[in-house]
């Protein structure tokens, strides 16, 4: 039998918000480790992670106590319902399983919205905990790992987690007294921003509404406008409020307004800005900026935070409307010494122009995920972020960005975007083709046990190498002895789509085929990029795969060639789209041969050994 505890201000939880370290310690009769910072932030534990922290180690207390186990759900746990005597024959052989996670960097997982804890595992957790509190999030899967204990892994997750956008946690900090604000003089330019407020259930407030633009061509430098309309209007705010800025043509909110104010608490400072790789509008200030550990060094003026009363100090003299903006705060930042400013050159919060990846549904730096992201620069830049933005809101948008009236869109390193309705280029990003796949279940045998069926149309066989190219991030699996430029459409959100087009066709053909086959549904599904500057081949091998389906997505190339030596056939007159299907763990060897010319796409499908072999 399992109990099940919630964490939540109405069940578990000890407060934080709003208290000081002495107070939390002596309350909770715990001691935060002093020592302990983000291994991917570099930072200090926060108050309300130590508060989180200990809610859980009480919930621990109460399990090692019951000698039951135990199902832990967080406040912001969603779900349909949860078989706990399924969770209890699980946990006769595993130390602990886990609902809901989500992976990181470092090899292990985060996120405790939803796990279960034998008696004896909630003991060992226990162990020291209480004088060197630490983000339970790294506490619980590193003390698991360390003592080489059983863990359970849901696949799918059963339990997700409310956004916050929708109903803000309890147990963390809640938002400060927030004013988002934006310039913007052409509303049609604002696409990106709009969208994804809206998606957040962010408000904010378009200070150049109606307004005509004088702050400069912005081909070049200008911008000086935007500082006098916001600091014309924080003059009303209260001292104690809270201001973030965002550029109205090049950035987009990756998250909500909560998480932002909480990551904001967490830097201690009185204004916080953006950080570019760039020290733009002129390069020779680049010595007076300050060493830092990342290529993020140098202010940009696009996105930035701070309390009212120090954003007051800091515009404390109105600037010419054309003079540029991102000089004037970068010589003001340098020179002051007044007030605690500080640059975000992690990309906690502001991420500025750079290659980022889709990981979980999540816009991923490399080192955390960011909660604003800012295009700058100049056309290159620009593509890549209508690019982005149009993938990450399946929006297509055709059209110039950065013209006169942008909001700081040139700040950057080319400090011009030449982008306008007459230069052509296009920012048109596909849209899915309406009728996609081919849905019936004929197939051909074409060689021994490898069979071949109608499955993409050439228009989606497109529309895969498209969005995979504005994803970006084409690289090989950590460890694989056989690596290969990929993409995996987990990172592109098209997994649930094709888990779905597997089971309901090429599984069905698959078990018809090779009946009575012990069928356990899709493991992997990746798109391949080969080309002459990268990968030009794939060594002899087998898959990590039950049966594979392979599906060739252009043939505007030379060589290449995907060919099976044992069964004497190749894929050189398979058509575009068409998907082959092969067991693959043993007797379907396979390689590709060396590419000569043009660029190769390929969609690869492996479906799982063993039930719970997904990656």
């Amino acid at each position: 039998m399992a109990l099940i505890y919630q964490i939540s201000l109405h069940g578990d939880a000890f407060d934080a918000r709003g208290r000081s370290w002495s107070d939390l310690e002596a309350e909770s009769g715990c001691k935060r480790d002093r020592e302990w910072k983000d291994p991917l932030l570099d930072r200090h534990m926060l108050e309300t992670e130590f508060g989180c922290s200990v809610s859980h180690l009480r919930v621990w207390h109460k399990i090692a106590n019951s000698g039951l186990n135990g199902i832990i759900f967080e406040e912001d746990a969603i779900f349909e319902s949860i078989d706990v005597s399924h969770v209890d024959a699980i946990l006769k052989h595993h130390d602990s399983a886990w609902l809901g996670y989500r992976k990181n960097t470092l090899g292990y997982w985060y996120n405790c919205h939803a796990y279960a804890l034998t008696p004896a595992t909630a003991r060992l957790l226990i162990k020291g905990f209480s004088e060197k509190i630490i983000p339970v999030d790294e506490w619980v899967p590193l003390t698991l790992i360390k003592h080489k204990k059983e863990n359970y892994f849901f696949e799918p997750e059963r339990v997700k987690q409310i956004p916050r956008s929708i109903r803000p946690s309890t147990i963390e900090a809640q938002p400060m007294q927030n004013h988002v604000l934006t310039v913007g003089t052409d509303q049609d330019k604002m696409w990106a921003l709009e969208q994804s407020a809206n998606r957040h259930g962010i408000n904010y407030i378009n200070l150049g509404k109606g307004l005509q633009w004088h702050g400069g061509t912005m081909e070049g430098q200008g911008g000086g406008q935007k500082i006098n309309l916001v600091r014309n209007h924080i003059q009303s705010l209260p001292d104690d409020d809270v201001v973030l800025f965002v550029d109205g043509y090049d950035v987009f909110f990756c998250d909500d307004l909560a998480t932002i104010s909480e990551r904001f608490r967490g830097f201690n400072c009185d204004i916080l800005f953006a950080a570019e790789k760039d020290c733009w509008p002129l390069a020779s200030m680049a010595s007076k900026f300050p060493m830092t550990p990342t290529p993020y060094k140098y202010l940009n003026s696009g996105v930035y935070m701070g309390k009212v009363k120090h954003l007051k100090a800091f515009f404390n003299e109105p600037v010419i409307g054309d003079q540029d903006d991102q000089l004037w705060m970068q010589e003001k930042f340098l020179s002051q010494t007044e007030l605690n400013i500080q640059l975000d050159h992690e990309g906690y919060i502001f991420q500025c122009n750079d290659d980022v990846s889709v990981v979980n549904g999540q816009i991923m730096n490399g080192m955390c995920c960011p909660c604003i992201y800012h295009g700058n620069g100049g056309s290159d830049a620009k593509r890549r972020f209508v690019s982005l933005a149009g993938y990450w809101f399946n929006y297509a948008k055709t059209g110039s960005t950065g013209s006169t009236g942008s909001t700081g869109s040139t700040t950057g390193s080319s400090g011009s975007s030449g982008l306008n309705g007459s230069n052509g280029l296009d920012f048109s990003l596909p849209s899915p083709p309406s009728s996609p796949y081919y849905m019936d279940l004929d197939f051909e045998v074409v060689a021994n046990d490898i069979i071949v069926t109608k499955f993409l149309t050439e228009n989606q066989c497109q529309y895969l190498i498209d969005i995979s190219e504005v994803h970006g991030g084409w690289e090989p699996m950590p460890n694989d002895k056989f690596p290969a430029y990929e993409i995996r459409l987990k990172e592109l959100g098209l997994w649930d789509e094709y888990e779905r087009l597997w089971k309901e066709k090429l599984g069905t053909i698959a078990e018809k085929y090779w009946q009575p086959m012990q069928h356990y549904g899709l493991r992997d599904a990746f798109t391949m990029r080969y080309s002459v500057d990268t990968q030009k081949t794939l060594g002899f091998h087998t898959d990590a795969s039950h049966v594979t389906g392979s599906v060739k997505l252009n043939d505007n190339y030379e060589g290449g060639v995907l060919i099976y030596p044992r069964q004497n056939f190749d894929n050189s007159k398979v058509a575009i789209g068409d998907c082959i299907l092969f067991p693959s763990q043993v007797t379907h060897g396979h390689y590709v041969n060396e590419l000569t010319s043009g660029v190769k796409y390929s969609l690869t499908m492996w479906t799982s050994r063993y039930k719970g072999d997904v990656n």
